[in-house]
């Protein structure tokens, strides 16, 4: 082989291998239903990608995802379920958005929360205080806050916008950055394709104050368990709450029946005392004799006789000393019968 082939081979044996293509950017579309986030997926890849339809009810229930050439780079998007779904659960929305941070392993470089220009509802809030809950605060630095519908500012400056709602500013804020699309603009139209730039440069700024890291699976996982933790303290704390609940509700009952025991035998004390002095008095004074009283019948005509006859003879102080002692012996019986009543009855 001549010297001219030889230095021919070696420049083709020293040229570098083919290199491989560049990680693509990573990003996934968060927000609640009907915010715009598979339109916004459309519009950021210049396709049809994602299916969007109009419909009262929600229309993504599984994660997708997908990968193209964006303005001369590769981006890959992926699309959740939204927040407060018309067939999913929350549960069930929280498991299948989860898998999205699997889906863009080795993590998103960016969560794109989409929300609608107008009035920040409840509604909106719940949807951002979810999206802390799901990932964690360590989210917050990976997050974007995209605007969809734009053209309602009507000319407006974002900022002015963002000014008029002190929570929906702070939440801003809190987050990488923010962003304003119209869905209805495309990579065909001048202003489509710059909205498209803009939102890129953003992300990359936001990539590059995070040191080129993503948003990790084991940072999900840390925000997982903490979640989980936070169910069960709160699990626990109710569950306490509904033993000590009940163990009042018991004590409540058992005073209760205490009290109308307590009712029951002072009643029972009473009838048998006033049986019991107004026998003593009959026995002492003479109308009732000593063994009529104990289950005999007493015959009530002999008896009515008696009580007439002391009615009209003279009162004495031996006939009333006499009834009064009956009384005091007979009711003494009583007392001493229930003297243990007394004793645990408060006073």
């Amino acid at each position: 082989m001549s010297s001219s082939e030889s230095a021919a081979s070696c420049k083709v044996s020293e040229e570098p291998p083919p290199s491989s293509p560049p990680d693509p950017l990573r990003l996934v579309l968060l927000g609640r239903t009907g915010t715009g986030r598979s339109s916004s997926g459309n519009t950021i890849l210049g396709r049809t990608a994602f299916c969007v339809n109009v419909s009262p009810s929600s229309v993504t229930t599984h994660c997708a995802t997908h990968t193209g050439a964006v303005l001369g780079r590769r981006v890959s998007v992926v699309d959740t379920p939204g927040f407060l779904h018309t067939h999913l659960s929350p549960e069930d929305v929280m498991r299948e958005v989860g898998r999205s941070v699997v889906m863009s392993s080795p993590g998103p470089h960016a969560f794109l929360v989409t929300l609608n220009l107008g009035r920040f509802t409840p509604e909106e809030k719940d949807a951002l205080e979810w999206v802390k809950a799901t990932f964690g605060p360590g989210a917050a630095m990976f997050t974007v806050v995209l605007f969809t519908w734009g053209g309602q500012l009507r000319g407006q400056r974002l900022e002015d916008f963002l000014g008029k709602s002190p929570e929906l500013w702070e939440f801003v804020n809190s987050c990488g950055g923010y962003h304003v699309f119209e869905n209805s603009e495309t990579h065909e139209t001048p202003t489509g394709s710059q909205q498209v730039i803009q939102l890129l440069n953003k992300i990359d700024e936001v990539v590059a104050k995070n040191g080129g890291s993503c948003y990790s699976n084991d940072a999900f996982k840390e925000a997982q368990r903490a979640v989980k933790d936070a169910q069960d303290r709160i699990l626990g704390e109710r569950r306490h709450n509904v033993d000590q609940e009940e163990e009042e509700q018991r004590s409540e009952v058992e005073k209760k029946r205490e009290e109308e025991e307590r009712k029951r035998v002072e009643r029972l004390f009473w009838c048998e005392l006033v049986t019991a002095v107004g026998k003593g008095a009959a026995e002492g004074a003479g109308i009732l004799g000593k063994d009529e009283g104990k289950g005999k019948e007493v015959r009530k005509v002999k008896v009515m006789g008696r009580a007439a006859a002391l009615a009209a003879s003279p009162l004495s102080i031996t006939s009333a000393a006499k009834a009064v002692g009956g009384a005091v012996r007979e009711g003494s019986k009583v007392l001493y019968k229930h003297r243990k009543t007394f004793m645990k009855t408060p006073h």
